[in-house]
């Protein structure tokens, strides 16, 4: 175990290394042929244009690390499942690309064509064993997993609207599964996670600036998030949870519960108000009601607002770990707390914008 561990550093150190040194090369090429989020809607928090292909440097140092371990040690026990998911994230991190590209003239890619290579992918991913197992027919547990990456893609894609935010988040469920990865023996699951720790790390330098309060100075864009919550998706697939196929399925959804709640909370909530009322209203509508928007408002500076989301998310993927290896009724107490979690953090967010409405 302890020469494993000693892998997973220097994983770490070679995607954060990558990651860092590559993010400054995409700042000047993102300056250079204009793709630049610039704040020109009312939904968008920065004052200034900033460089959007982070996702790229992010995945730079992913695959780099990767490519190290696979290539360059003595490495036995992976098998094509970490070239399918390698080459299948790289696919959902040109779909977001695209959708930077695009959106720099236009709308963006549509959500029909999002969700179609999503399927082919999902498919792909289900020839090669990568599919929920459930005890449901094969044709269910493949939509389950269309279902899931869907899901996890488009709330990661929400989630990134702080600097700081969809980094942090991706950082915290990755040392969740590679924790997971130790105690289960899951060595080359781990590495991937280990990849992704590193990839993250890398990247906060340029993102997130908690001390001095500067603004980011490059953002991961859609390429970046599509490819982070695609990547931890499929990850929480193919990893070995619990023999018990019910608990293998829930610990997945504590350990990325902040976006995926978070996700959730905002289309109930908006269908509810009637802010949404179909679902291509569902799918476009882009507001500041998000878990970080609200605390934020409640009288949290954004960098505080990022931290406390990262505790939030931090504390219900330890509850994560634990569950794996606990009895029925103790597995009944940590899923009661995580909803109570939750219940918490709407509150909160009820309450103040009550009060806020009491003022109006």
């Amino acid at each position: 175990m302890k020469e494993w561990i000693i892998r997973y550093l220097i994983v770490i150190g070679i995607s954060a290394t990558g990651t860092y040194l590559a993010s400054f090369i995409l700042k000047y090429i993102s300056r250079a042929i204009n793709c630049m989020d610039r704040p020109d809607d009312k939904y968008k928090l920065h004052v200034q244009a900033t460089p959007r292909l982070g996702g790229i440097a992010i995945y730079a140092g992913f695959i780099i690390s990767i490519g190290y371990f696979l290539f360059y040690t003595a490495s036995p026990g992976h098998d094509d499942s970490v070239y399918i998911l390698a080459i299948s994230s790289l696919m959902t991190l040109l779909v977001g690309l695209w959708d930077d590209f695009r959106k720099i003239h236009s709308d963006g890619l549509s959500a029909l064509i999002k969700l179609a290579i999503l399927f082919v992918l999902t498919f792909i991913l289900s020839l090669n064993g990568i599919i929920i197992n459930l005890p449901f027919p094969r044709e269910i547990n493949i939509a389950l997993t269309l279902l899931w990456l869907v899901g996890c893609t488009s709330a990661f894609n929400a989630m990134d609207n702080m600097d700081g935010l969809a980094s942090g988040i991706s950082l915290i469920a990755a040392m969740a599964y590679a924790a997971v990865a130790i105690q289960t023996y899951q060595f080359v699951w781990g590495i991937i996670a280990a990849a992704l720790i590193g990839g993250n790390l890398g990247f906060l330098f340029h993102n997130f600036h908690p001390i001095s309060k500067k603004p980011a100075s490059i953002f991961m864009g859609d390429g970046g998030s599509f490819f982070l919550g695609f990547t931890l998706a499929v990850m929480s697939v193919m990893g070995g949870w619990s023999s018990n196929p019910v608990k293998a399925s829930i610990i997945p959804i504590f350990i990325l519960g902040v976006p995926l709640v978070d996700l959730v909370y905002v289309i109930f909530r908006r269908q509810k108000l009637g802010i949404t009322k179909s679902l291509k209203d569902i799918i476009v509508y882009s507001g500041t009601d998000h878990f970080s928007h609200r605390i934020n408002q409640a009288g949290f500076s954004r960098h505080k607002s990022v931290l406390l989301i990262y505790l939030i998310s931090f504390s219900v993927s330890l509850g994560a770990v634990i569950l794996r290896n606990t009895a029925k009724y103790e597995a009944i107490l940590l899923l009661a707390q995580f909803c109570l979690t939750f219940l918490i953090i709407f509150i909160f967010i009820e309450v103040h914008l009550s009060q806020d409405k009491q003022k109006s």
